[in-house]
């Protein structure tokens, strides 16, 4: 049998209203410093859910990718309502898609998680630089 991992984390809706105010306040370094931070904090947290990913399937240490939508191994954004079908994104994390299909709030993150050993990075199609070439 062979399985798949899902994973959607955020930090919440709370650290883009802190930013907003900062910014409002036109108090630029420090909403740039907690905006980072937020970012940092939603990596962060899905780096740790796939290593307790890998700890509970007792997979090595690197032997699995952790692959997100938007990026050149599956560009296609619009692959987000899936996830969004198939995890409680909405209901418990209070998570939304915009019309283009980005995750909201900004700082958050949803990925596959693929096990195999032979699993690595790769590029579908164009490149980001063909694609903001045309």
């Amino acid at each position: 049998m062979d399985v798949v991992a899902f994973q959607v984390v955020t930090v919440g809706l709370e650290a883009t209203e802190k930013f907003d105010a900062l910014q409002a306040a036109s108090d630029y370094s420090e909403g740039y410093f907690i905006h980072g931070l937020a970012v940092q904090t939603a990596e962060a947290t899905a780096e740790y859910l796939h290593r307790h990913i890998r700890r509970e399937m007792g997979i090595a240490e690197g032997q699995s990718k952790r692959y997100s939508w938007g990026y050149p191994a599956i560009p296609d954004l619009d692959d987000h309502k899936k996830v969004f079908e198939l995890l409680p994104a909405e209901s418990a994390l209070e998570m939304t898609l915009s019309t283009a299909y980005q995750l909201i709030p900004e700082q958050s993150t949803a990925a596959i998680v693929l096990h195999h050993p032979d699993a690595k990075y790769f590029t579908v199609g164009e490149s980001r630089t063909e694609q903001l070439s045309k």
